[in-house]
């Protein structure tokens, strides 16, 4: 049987074996459905609910009474600190992603190939994402690193805190913005370096996966190791630097000592729930902009290998 332009007929029926394939394909997801209707769609209605209301707890229940954009309203025009802190936290992730990235892909291209002890210190720059993910982290950083709820002199005074710079605007004549900024990124490297792990392993993956025939050719070539980087591994990996500068941007706005977090767990500690919603609604479109705008820049830079 054939077709009109001549060629055979193509079945459109499927096979017993495609049906089953495809009824495994749904039940491996049903986990991350329920988990995403549940711990990700229910919640952010309910937060919706909130912002656009105002919340009352009595005896009878929660009562909510529309009050429309009020609390939005609020947030920009009567609130004097979402603002700077919002400004604070985009700050941050401006010299945090980028030293995050260059930190991660340095020790990602020193722990790859395979040599004695490797798997140790692989296991090294990843233990500190297992620390992270508990209550350890809450008291490190607390008490040993005087971040998050810490005093400015306490700040000043924890064990990794580095030297000022604050000289080198008399004797070098730095502005003073430039002093603050290298202030803040070489005492919150050691918080950086803990922040890079997840990092670390997603680069090491990716350049492990470079057919060595590449840098091979390159060497014949008389390619130079500077040259290899810029032409081979980074356009190579290309695709993992995206996912990992979305990860650390992500990771940056949703960390422990963020002030915008903070501000959320506070007015949600004190019964405030139609605020905090309101301004994690905010916060939440603010990062989901930032992401997409670096995705549709960085998209257009990608090299994606084909078959």
């Amino acid at each position: 049987m054939k077709n009109r332009t001549g060629g055979p007929a193509r079945r459109l029926g499927r096979t017993a074996a495609q049906k089953r394939s495809e009824r495994w394909g749904w039940l491996f997801i049903l986990p991350w459905f329920i988990g995403a209707v549940g711990f990700f769609l229910v919640p952010m209605l309910q937060s919706a609910v909130y912002a656009f209301s105002k919340v009352s707890m009595n005896g009878g229940g929660t009562q909510y009474q529309f009050v429309g954009l009020d609390n939005f309203l609020y947030v920009f025009t009567v609130d004097a600190n979402f603002l700077p802190n919002l400004a604070d936290s985009l700050l941050n992730v401006v010299y945090q992603v980028p030293v995050i990235l260059v930190f991660s892909l340095l020790i990602a291209m020193v722990l790859r190939g395979r040599y004695r002890g490797h798997t140790f210190f692989r296991a090294v720059f990843f233990f500190p994402v297992i620390i992270a993910s508990g209550v350890a982290i809450t008291i490190l950083r607390e008490q040993v690193m005087m971040t998050g709820s810490a005093t400015t002199e306490q700040q000043q005074a924890y064990m990794f805190s580095l030297p000022s710079f604050d000289g080198l605007t008399e004797v070098f004549g730095m502005p003073g913005f430039m002093v603050d900024f290298a202030n803040s990124v070489v005492n919150g490297f050691f918080d950086i370096t803990w922040k890079s792990g997840v990092q670390i392993i997603l680069l090491l993956a990716a350049v492990n996966h470079i057919s060595p025939s590449s840098y091979e050719a390159a060497d014949i070539e008389g390619a130079t190791a500077w040259e290899k980087l810029w032409k081979i591994t980074v356009p190579m990996i290309s695709p993992t630097i995206l996912v990992v500068v979305i990860y650390s941007i992500i990771d940056s706005f949703t960390d422990y000592g963020n002030k915008i977090m903070r501000m959320i767990e506070e007015y949600s500690q004190n019964i405030n729930y139609e605020y905090s919603t309101t301004i994690g609604l905010i916060y939440f479109l603010t990062v989901l902009l930032l992401v997409g705008l670096v995705n549709l820049i960085m998209g257009r830079f990608i090299q994606y290998s084909t078959d």
